[in-house]
């Protein structure tokens, strides 16, 4: 509890410091705007004294025509709508960072009572993209015209780099599993995590271009693990927010449990959820997976759920 709390006064205190900068971004570029404006109203009256006998009323029109070529010479405009914009990104980010860690409390049950939140499903799949299952898998999700979240190994998205960019175009979010899921080298320090992050992060880019951004991420296993804490500080130090589950079909049980048990399992695990942030997973061994999906979004729909990836802010 001390940990989560004080994760949110972080949180809140990154967002105060944001909106302070911004605000004295603001207040510079109005300042500087003043203080051009004062010189174009004391130098255009001169000026039109040495050239012509000019009225008040062509003293006034050149100091407006002064401060308009200014701005385009300058580019004023430009610079403002170029701020406008990045303040719009950074609250953007600020805001989904936000919205997704409620989306973690809301489904772990940590604040308002299941019963008074509209109803939202966050499937989620880990461990592709693969060869097979994930592209069947994005069938599905087409068909129904739903979304959902992938989170990825670095190494199979170099092998498989055209079905990442499926899931990227088809709008679905994407987040950081691991490099290469391998658990004694990734837990053998916080150091070691972040190295692993770091090329994970690095070979997505690599293949959806270096505008790709996610602040999505899962621990190998889960956040459960016990002495996780310094792993969980070392992430949310560098700007991730992390997704545990509230419910799973169970395909991690078995070598590959049959249709049934993972439709059962699902129902299991979700009962009691409005807002359901689920466990699966897309590699080529978990063939019951993706013939159990249709029929779990089908019993979704019908109960009036809607279907988000974690990268949604709305």
């Amino acid at each position: 509890m001390d940990r989560e709390n004080r994760y949110k006064r972080n949180q809140r205190k990154k967002l105060y410091r944001r909106r302070r900068i911004f605000a004295l971004i603001l207040a510079g570029v109005f300042v500087a705007g003043i203080i051009l404006f004062v010189k174009a109203l004391k130098s255009s009256p001169n000026q039109a004294e040495e050239n012509l006998e000019a009225t008040g009323l062509d003293q006034q029109n050149q100091s407006v025509q002064y401060v308009e070529n200014l701005i385009k010479n300058n580019n004023f405009l430009d610079l403002g709508m170029n701020l406008e914009k990045k303040i719009e990104n950074e609250n953007y980010y600020a805001l989904r960072s936000f919205r997704q860690q409620r989306i973690v409390d809301h489904a772990m049950g940590r604040i308002t009572r299941q019963n008074n939140l509209k109803k939202e499903v966050f499937l989620t799949f880990d461990d592709g993209p693969s060869s097979e299952s994930t592209g069947r898998v994005l069938d599905i999700l087409k068909e129904n015209h739903i979304k959902a979240t992938f989170f990825v190994v670095g190494a199979n998205a170099e092998y498989y780099p055209e079905v990442l960019k499926r899931i990227y175009n088809e709008g679905h979010s994407i987040g950081i599993h691991t490099y290469d899921h391998n658990y004694r080298k990734i837990y053998s320090s916080p150091d070691a995590l972040q190295e692993d992050i770091e090329n994970c992060k690095k070979t997505l880019k690599s293949i959806l271009g270096e505008d790709f951004e996610t602040n999505l991420y899962r621990f190998p296993g889960g956040s459960y693990r016990e002495n996780k804490e310094i792993f969980v500080d070392r992430i949310q130090s560098m700007g991730y927010v992390y997704f545990d589950w509230n419910a799973l079909n169970g395909d991690a049980e078995g070598k590959n449990p049959s249709e049934s048990y993972l439709i059962n399992r699902f129902n299991e695990t979700r009962s009691g959820y409005n807002v359901v942030l689920s466990l699966m997973h897309d590699t080529n061994a978990k063939t019951n997976t993706i013939s159990s999906l249709p029929e779990i979004i089908r019993q979704l729909k019908e109960e009036g759920y809607t279907f988000k990836g974690l990268g949604d802010i709305n």
